[in-house]
């Protein structure tokens, strides 16, 4: 007899990983190679009970099964188990005893693209990490379909795919690395291999088109308000960008998905800096202080965004005027803001609800800017 069950992961209730590093690329799998005693099936019991009893009674643990996620073969008396992704979870603090034959580290979710894992074992890895996403997400809809990738070229990219395919409002896609991440006016993104919180988000907004050009800055309001709830001093830059002190944290790149019936959905790329930035923009670019939890930052971010947009697609910009004055760190200033190629000056007198930048000039004049940029770096 021969059966599909069994052992992978252990995850405790503070969403920490017990993982092992015989789930390194020179092994075949990270299911545990547990040697389990008997091997013996109890009265009216079928093999896969067996297992998982054995399992539950060898760790203490209950255990999960997980889809389509790698296997280990192991042999019994009476029968042969296939370990085939079961997720253990502990039912207290206390951590397993585990035979000393098996190498171990406790990780959090978010840390286990740093281990060395087989490429046969990224959909339980990906699994993983969606399902301590999802225990710390507290949106609707927002994030509730989420794509985990160790790499890609663009999520935009990747998560246009998905929504040219029909994916819901609130799809997400996150990458540890991107290879061509882009940012506005043709700039590329750069972040470092898990350095970086890299992720797209879809929006299926039923609004015309002048109200729909503004959902950079609703995004960027959301990644504001999650990082001052962090303790971060950062601020929104029109029209698109999150600084902390005068260097970017976060860039935002909004690109429409569109059809001959019109605009079908809006992708927002998003990337924060959550650790070391590269060398070569470390002049204008600076990283979230201290270690954080990037998927309780996601969550925090699409919590905040959740709400802004439901107020958002009801109101406009106008709903949130009063936090989007509170969190734009231009205004009041002297700034020069470039147009095509030439640069103007004058004092920032704020965004407007049509999401234009007021720009007072030295004849007091109030001149909206619609397209353009602050000028914060040479």
């Amino acid at each position: 007899m021969h059966l599909t069950v069994a052992a992978a992961l252990i995850l405790n209730e503070m969403g920490e990983v017990l993982c092992v590093k015989r789930g390194a690329s020179k092994f075949q799998s990270t299911a545990f190679k547990w040697e389990f005693p008997g091997g013996k099936l109890e009265a009216g019991e079928t093999p896969a009970q067996a297992a998982v009893r054995e399992i539950e009674e060898e760790l203490g643990i209950t255990v999960e099964a997980i889809a389509d996620a790698p296997t280990v073969e192991h042999v019994y008396p009476e029968f042969s188990i296939t370990l085939h992704g079961v997720l253990c979870v502990q039912a207290d603090e206390k951590v397993p005893q585990l035979s000393e034959h098996i190498e171990q580290c406790w990780c959090a979710p978010d840390a286990l693209w740093k281990l060395d894992f087989a490429e046969a074992d990224v959909p339980l890895l990906a699994y993983l990490r969606e399902k301590a996403f999802g225990a710390v997400l507290k949106t609707k809809c927002f994030g509730r379909y989420p794509h985990f990738l160790a790499a890609c070229a663009s999520t935009n990219d990747e998560l246009l795919k998905l929504a040219e395919a029909g994916a819901p409002e609130g799809s997400i896609v996150i990458s540890e690395v991107q290879s061509a991440g882009r940012g506005r006016l043709g700039r590329s993104w750069l972040a470092e291999p898990g350095q970086g919180l890299l992720f797209s988000l879809l929006v299926r907004p039923s609004l015309p088109p002048e109200i729909a050009v503004t959902l950079p800055l609703v995004a960027g309001l959301a990644v504001t308000l999650a990082l001052r709830e962090i303790g971060c001093e950062a601020g929104l830059k029109w029209p698109n960008d999150v600084l902390i002190g005068d260097r970017k944290v976060c860039g935002i790149l909004c690109e429409a998905q569109t059809s001959a019936r019109g605009l079908e959905g809006i992708i927002i790329g998003i990337g924060i800096n959550t650790g070391a930035v590269p060398e070569a923009v470390a002049y204008r670019a600076t990283q979230i202080p201290g270690n954080i939890d990037r998927l309780v930052l996601l969550a925090q971010v699409l919590k905040h965004f959740e709400r802004l947009h439901e107020r958002w697609t009801q109101q406009g910009l106008a709903a949130l005027r009063s936090e989007l004055d509170a969190c734009d760190c231009k205004v009041g200033l002297p700034i020069t803001v470039k147009l095509s190629d030439t640069p103007t000056e004058g004092i920032s007198r704020g965004i407007r609800e049509d999401g234009a930048l007021l720009l007072e000039t030295a004849d007091g004049t109030l001149t909206p800017i619609v397209c353009g940029e602050i000028v914060q770096w040479d």
